[in-house]
């Protein structure tokens, strides 16, 4: 790993979701393009940075950041960098400018400990000179953030997030409540957070340690695409997870049953365990299905078998049994799930619904909950397909 320390010279691409940074950064000896994760970055901030040169395809050498520190401006004239690069309110080049003429050596100083002082240059008023002084201190208390959660082993990545979440207290929030994190940051492994908390004092059998583990083991299964878990199944996993004994994790299941929590749900003599927001969502989901199933069907289509068959031979496809089975299903019932693996001919099924319905008469709407499968529908019906995300 190497070490670099400079400025940031001009932002050449930055994602407001995840702080992904491509950025022109000036060393002591070059100017060089760095890219990774840099939430809270201004042109004109001095950072010192960990990781390593790469070379892209299509951009070239880069040098992609693995961990990044910010630091005060060295010299005054980084600072007045610092200061109008558009991260402190009310303050612009010309006014920066004028601040280091000012104060010089000072202007850290009056920045944070004697703001009213700044209101002794043209344009600023008391107010402003506040509004300043408080920019100017958030923006640091930004930095202390992200040097916290670099500390605990918590990548840069989640540091807009916890900001977001937590506001300028985030470091304290996160000291007291570590495990609070695994409910805001989709996708934070349980192990990053846990490494943290032991680090700052947390202890193997805290309550919030096995409380967020079975929470943990719930919520995993969800980005799987499950709704519940079955009760052996979670032991097991937070057994394993925590390295505590299924005994102990089960009376922390039967305490946020208790509180509403989660909910245990008995099906075939074994029980099933769900988170309570996923449960009311799919039994809500499940109401509204029944209610849709169980009004008049006003798209029958009469003769489907022979309107399919004579579309099969227009189009010179021949449809599976199955494949035919499920197009008349969709005629015969107001709800109808098809699923089926990559390749499996529901792409041909879609079609061959839309084709018949638009032979009736019908205005056919297609929905899709992500932009990636929508744009694959509209490409096989342009004009025709709404994106719901």
């Amino acid at each position: 790993m190497l070490e670099l320390e400079g400025e940031i010279e001009t932002i050449i691409y930055a994602n407001e979701m995840n702080s992904y940074t491509v950025a022109r950064f000036i060393t002591e000896d070059e100017t060089i393009t760095i890219v990774g994760f840099l939430p809270f970055i201004n042109i004109g901030d001095s950072i010192k940075i960990t990781g390593e040169f790469v070379t892209h395809k299509d951009y070239g050498e880069q040098f992609k950041v693995e961990t990044f520190k910010k630091e005060m401006p060295k010299t005054l004239d980084a600072l007045e960098r610092y200061l109008g690069g558009g991260s402190i309110k009310w303050v612009g080049p010309k006014t920066a400018e004028k601040i280091i003429k000012t104060f010089g050596e000072d202007t850290i100083y009056v920045l944070e400990k004697e703001p009213e002082k700044l209101a002794t240059i043209r344009g600023i008023t008391k107010e402003k000179a506040i509004d300043i002084s408080e920019s100017f201190i958030e923006n640091k208390e930004l930095w202390k953030i992200v040097d916290f959660l670099e500390e605990i082993g918590i990548a840069a990545s989640y540091a807009k997030k916890v900001y977001e979440l937590y506001g300028i207290n985030a470091v304290e929030e996160v000291k007291n409540d570590p495990y609070r994190l695994i409910d805001v940051v989709r996708g934070i492994s349980f192990k990053v957070i846990d490494e943290a908390a032991l680090k700052i004092g947390v202890r193997d059998d805290d309550e919030q340690r096995i409380i967020y583990g079975i929470k943990y083991g719930l919520l995993l299964a969800t980005y799987n695409g499950h709704t519940c878990v079955l009760k052996n199944n979670l032991l097991d996993f937070t057994s394993s997870l925590l390295q505590i004994s299924e005994s102990t994790i089960d009376l922390f299941i039967n305490q946020l049953k208790v509180k509403g929590i989660i909910v245990v749900e008995e099906r075939d003599e074994e029980e099933w365990i769900y988170l309570r927001e996923i449960y009311e969502a799919e039994e809500f989901v499940a109401a509204k299905l029944i209610r849709l199933d169980n009004v008049k069907n006003r798209k029958q289509i009469v003769n489907i078998e022979e309107k399919l068959e004579k579309q099969e031979k227009q189009n010179d496809i021949e449809l599976s049994d199955k494949q035919k089975e499920a197009v008349e299903a969709v005629s015969r019932h107001n709800v109808c799930v098809i699923t089926g693996g990559p390749g499996t001919g529901k792409t041909t099924i879609i079609k061959s619904i839309i084709e018949l319905y638009k032979k009736e008469g019908k205005k056919v709407v297609l929905c899709a909950p992500t932009r990636k499968s929508r744009k694959k529908d509209d490409r096989n019906n342009r004009g025709k397909c709404k994106n719901t995300t």
